[in-house]
């Protein structure tokens, strides 16, 4: 019982697997979608009558509040992305039943990696999600571009595995056990007999996780991955993996490296940040095709919800997880604009999106909603969101890192606002051709729009979600707004 919502979308993703496929092709998202549901309905329950025990299987998985408020992101991110898969015009991707199974499968994944405490299941269940996304990337076999992407995310990701599982095998020979609560209080120890060595061990961890968040230097994959993969999957791999990563850095810093003990991490994470919001930022500005400067947008997006983990306070974690929500609802709405885009022309560069004032504008007002969110500009959530991270950063004291990320939050409106000038301030060309919304792809960027604008209109009840979801102990002033 306490594994249930796990359960159903494995069996989902199993049925889908056994059984011979569902047409029409609508029937077989529609059946997804109430796995997901059945899932989310049950994951919420579990975030208003949180279970007595939330500890499993040993201490292996810890379903507490932090937790289900990822997976609740992570089962509604899904749904999200079967709806973009039900409005993508290639019938190779969403008339067949494998999508389904494998973004099913994935979800498990990720529910199981939102609440690991034992790096064996950290471990595994990463390598679950990857295995998977490596498929999803290249499923659309007769396009070259989607096979060279997924060839390369396979081959940085089998590095990216390996030297995480290295390190992993370092901290078991320094300390003999890979549980995280038993960690916080041999590793110390450990750092000070092998200061090398362990040093050793945890940045190749990080590393490795730092592959699934695209920070640099580990990001080498993402332009190629997004540009090459359908865009559903895209909108995937840019959100996914980075809900349920963010859990298990969060839980390696709640539980088993504390920064007062191992103070290597978060200064590793602060240079990391630093890096990887300025390169991601300036690279994007160069872009014309716009899932690569997606790519290099939620490379930079990375960097600036890093700095959450990076002061390591109750403060930045909480707007880290804040952050989570609203970089999840703007960043799939302009992928689902750019699939509505590309259905009507063809093309996903800068170019297609010229006039779409005048040929969409429903669509257009939708999409450059999103993309104030993603700039940081009033009255959308991710104007908040960057706020409280940069307090975040103030209030610990990291001046350096509140100012770069202020400075890389004004050169990313550049970009952003590339593509809002081509919708409303220049000319359709000649013979562009009329975009119909269709009602799935509606529905996915109204969700993601109202989303958007309700987290930065009513901040309080998500924020206060947000606080109560850490598993730390709470201090009076540790959050302004509750």
């Amino acid at each position: 019982m306490p594994i249930l919502p796990e359960l159903v979308v494995t069996a989902g993703g199993l049925l889908f697997l056994a059984l011979p496929g569902i047409r029409p092709a609508r029937l077989s998202a529609l059946v997804a979608l109430v796995f997901l549901a059945s899932a989310f309905d049950l994951t919420l329950l579990r975030w208003l009558k949180p279970l007595p025990d939330p500890i499993l299987f040993s201490g292996m998985l810890n379903l507490d509040r932090m937790a289900v408020f990822v997976q609740l992101g992570v089962l509604f991110l899904m749904g999200l992305i079967i709806l973009s898969v039900l409005g993508f015009a290639r019938e190779s991707l969403r008339g067949r039943r494998e999508p389904y199974a494998l973004f099913l499968l994935t979800t498990a994944g990720l529910l199981f990696l939102a609440g690991a405490q034992h790096l064996a299941l950290i471990y595994v269940a990463l390598e679950m999600v990857s295995i998977l996304s490596y498929l999803l990337t290249g499923i659309t076999r007769e396009e070259n571009l989607s096979i060279e992407a997924a060839l390369k995310y396979f081959l940085f990701g089998s590095l990216a595995t390996g030297g995480m599982l290295y390190g992993i095998s370092l901290i078991y020979g320094l300390t003999g056990t890979l549980d995280l609560a038993a960690l916080s209080s041999l590793l110390p120890q450990a750092l000070e007999r092998a200061p090398l060595t362990g040093a050793a061990a945890l940045i190749l961890l990080v590393g490795g996780l730092g592959f699934k968040l695209a920070l640099v230097p580990f990001h080498a994959w993402a332009p190629d991955a997004y540009e090459g993969a359908p865009t559903p999957v895209a909108a995937f791999i840019s959100v996914g993996p980075k809900l349920a990563v963010f859990a298990v850095l969060a839980r390696l810093f709640l539980v088993a490296l504390p920064p007062q003990a191992v103070s290597v991490v978060p200064a590793l994470l602060t240079i990391l940040c630093l890096i990887t919001m300025t390169f991601g930022n300036v690279v994007a500005l160069a872009q014309t095709n716009v899932k690569r400067l997606l790519a290099y947008s939620s490379i930079a997006q990375a960097g600036t919800m890093t700095i959450g983990l990076a002061v390591a306070t109750p403060l930045g974690l909480a707007a880290a997880l804040y952050y989570l929500a609203a970089y999840l609802l703007m960043n799939v709405g302009v992928f689902a604009g750019v699939i509505a885009v590309a259905n009507a022309s063809g093309r996903e560069d800068l170019g297609a999106f010229s006039g779409l004032s005048r040929r969409a504008p429903l669509l257009a007002l939708l999409i450059a909603v999103c993309l104030f969110s993603l700039a940081g500009i009033p009255p959308t959530a991710g104007f908040l969101a960057k706020l409280w991270i940069f307090g975040a950063a103030l209030k610990a004291g990291s001046i350096v890192l509140a100012v770069a990320a202020a400075v890389n939050a004004v050169i990313a409106v550049f970009y952003y606002m590339k593509i809002v000038k081509a919708m409303y301030f220049e000319p359709a060309a000649s013979g562009a051709p009329s975009v119909a919304l269709g009602r799935s792809l509606a529905l996915t960027l109204v969700l993601c729009a109202a989303g958007l604008l309700v987290l930065g209109l009513a901040p309080g009840p998500w924020l206060s979600a947000a606080g109560s979801a850490l598993p730390m102990t709470l201090q009076a002033g540790d959050f302004p707004w509750l």
